[in-house]
């Protein structure tokens, strides 16, 4: 016997160096959670799929322990060390002590010393000149207690110490819709998850584990697709030894942290993963949430796990009034139900708890939404964007508040902008647009082709006259600005264009007081095709078409030369031909009324 624990106390000091001291993370109801991000979808399932393919991603370097044990000291190190992965100190309270597990037991006295012992197979741990304590099944705390009043009787003066030195491993059991149901040694650092995790490793692992030394790393996890079904994460059963059963939720315990939902493994332990069902065996959450979708029923659910599990409202989301449809027995009827999570109004209390179908739709408030925002891009002091208040923001305020117009801005040339915008994408077509304005019409032919061409020419400007507001400052001038709006201001051109029939057209700079004669001899005069007759002022600002006499030139106006217009001498035999008939005709008619008369 002697020789026994001799043996025993060198192999499990031996691995107590080795794995360094194990501890096992408190349990907690609202840990941070690392799984949770901001982002959103437009598929129906990504809820769903989100939550799986977290799963899938679960602890990738774990290991397959049992069925890749060694003989090498070394790997097998390397393979415990992966196994107790800690999340944090052990809770005495919550920790299970079972066979396998080191505890080391201090005794202070004249002459100090500590005692290393694991639990024996039996469920007991067996001290020297002590005797045997049952200690199997016990919560850490209680096996503390029970192993110092143990010792107190043999040794009663000093201090008592007694630690967990090192971790068991156990084997558990996984059965249901898995790659790979089987049994499994794990540790009691391992929760649920992990487990599930390890029998979904790919088929192939199973053949790479044959070899001691695999040429290539074994691919460990499978995807969701790869399974023979899809997996249940929210109706997983956890049968213990004891004849309790625990519901394990993984997707609200990636959700919210809540460890409840993902309990730690013990000897023994039955887990059933059940196919996924989502036929009639939903819920689902829509609008206002960080990540709409639809989700496995929970037996339990409420409207606020629901939500959490979402990853929360957003920040416009209306939580007065939010509607859960709920489907009657029959199927087909919906009764809609009203819920205020703010105050409990409409006679619900603050949380509701859900029935498998219901559909929740969480609305946010468009005006919140609104950004309500314009543009201001050109010659101003301040370009950018600016926040309006709807209904009040004038013109005059935003030029202001951008820092008025450059020395060179072209205010008269100013333009708002405004664009309606439609959810419906065949408004973006012009041609749907126009032939939808005319459908109803009983425009002529010649007022079908002038519509068109106005049609055509058709912008959004605002009728907006900067002149007359900022250069003549009339406040009648003055025009509300509206959401999206953008304002432009362009930056003066002290050019004159001249094009049509000169010698050299292009920009002549401007030159204050000099007519139009001026420039189109700058542009060389006129070709020998010009008509003369047929000069033309393009104002810059109005676009009109104005004779030479009729305008003062500009920065930015242009002057347009026509050209002749020459007909081939049949056409003149022809209108001469014409003008014959036309005349003989009339002079017949003039005798036959002449001859009636008479």
């Amino acid at each position: 016997m002697r020789k026994f624990f001799v043996v025993s106390s060198v192999l499990v000091l031996f691995f107590s160096i080795q794995y360094a001291p194990a501890q096992i993370p408190e349990e907690k109801t609202s840990d941070p959670n690392r799984y949770l991000d901001s982002g959103s979808s437009e598929q129906l399932d990504l809820l769903r799929r989100y939550y799986q393919r977290q799963f899938s991603q679960q602890d990738k370097s774990s290991l397959r322990l049992g069925a890749e044990l060694t003989n090498d000291p070394a790997k097998l190190v390397n393979q415990a060390q992966a196994a107790l992965a800690l999340e944090g100190p052990i809770d005495p309270v919550e920790y299970i002590v079972g066979p396998s597990d080191v505890l080391g037991i201090t005794i202070g006295s004249v002459s100090p010393f500590t005692h290393i012992s694991p639990v024996t197979p039996e469920g007991t741990l067996v001290i020297p000149t002590v005797g045997e304590v049952a200690v199997a099944g016990e919560a850490l705390v209680n096996v503390k207690k029970n192993v110092r009043d143990a010792v107190r009787k043999k040794y009663t003066a000093g201090d008592i110490g007694v630690h967990l030195l090192s971790l068991r491993t156990f084997r558990v059991s996984v059965v249901g819709a898995v790659a790979a149901p089987g049994s499994y040694i794990v540790t009691p650092v391992d929760r649920v998850d992990r487990v599930v995790n390890l029998a979904n490793l790919d088929a192939n692992v199973k053949a790479a584990n044959k070899n001691s030394t695999p040429a290539t790393p074994p691919t460990f996890f499978a995807t969701p697709e790869s399974l023979p079904l899809p997996i249940s994460l929210r109706n997983i059963k956890l049968y213990r030894a004891s004849q309790d059963t625990t519901d394990v939720d993984l997707v609200r315990y990636y959700a919210t942290g809540e460890t409840r939902c993902n309990p730690f493994l013990r000897d023994g332990d039955v887990v059933f993963v059940p196919a996924e069902n989502l036929s009639g065996n939903r819920v689902s959450i829509w609008g206002g949430v960080r990540k709409p979708g639809l989700l496995e029923f929970h037996a339990g659910d409420s409207l606020r796990t629901l939500l959490r599990i979402a990853q929360g409202p957003t920040a416009l989301a209306d939580l007065e009034h939010i509607e859960v449809a709920r489907f009657l027995p029959d199927g087909r009827q919906v009764q809609i139900l009203a819920v205020d999570l703010l105050s409990g109004q409409n006679g619900h209390a603050p949380d509701m708890r859900l029935q498998p179908n219901d559909r929740i739709f969480i609305r946010e408030n468009p005006e919140m939404r609104r950004e309500r925002m314009i543009y201001v891009f050109g010659a101003v002091a301040r370009p950018g964007e600016y926040a309006i208040v709807h209904d009040q923001t004038m013109l005059s305020e935003i030029i202001e508040r951008a820092g008025g117009f450059n020395p060179d801005a072209s205010i008269a040339e100013s333009k708002i902008i405004r664009r309606y915008r439609n959810p419906d994408e065949l408004f973006k077509n012009p041609d749907y647009v126009r032939l939808l304005e005319v459908r109803l019409t009983d425009l002529k032919t010649e007022d079908r082709e002038y519509f068109n061409y106005e049609m055509a020419l058709k912008r959004g400007f605002v009728a907006a006259d900067f002149a007359k507001l900022f250069t003549h400052h009339e406040k009648s001038a003055d025009v509300e600005i509206w959401e999206g709006d953008e304002i432009y201001v362009p930056t003066r051109r002290k050019t004159i264009n001249v094009f049509g029939q000169v010698i050299n057209p292009g920009y002549v700079t401007f030159l204050e007081g000099m007519d139009h004669r001026y420039y189109l001899e700058k542009a060389g005069g006129f070709s020998k095709e010009a008509d003369r007759g047929k000069v033309r002022i393009l104002k810059r600002d109005t676009n009109a078409w104005l004779k030479p006499d009729d305008a003062i030139l500009e920065p930015g106006d242009q002057i347009f030369v026509s050209r002749k217009i020459s007909r081939p001498f049949s056409n003149y035999v022809v209108t001469g031909r014409d003008i014959i008939q036309t005349a003989t005709g009339l002079a017949t008619v003039v005798l036959l009324i002449i001859q009636v008369q008479k």
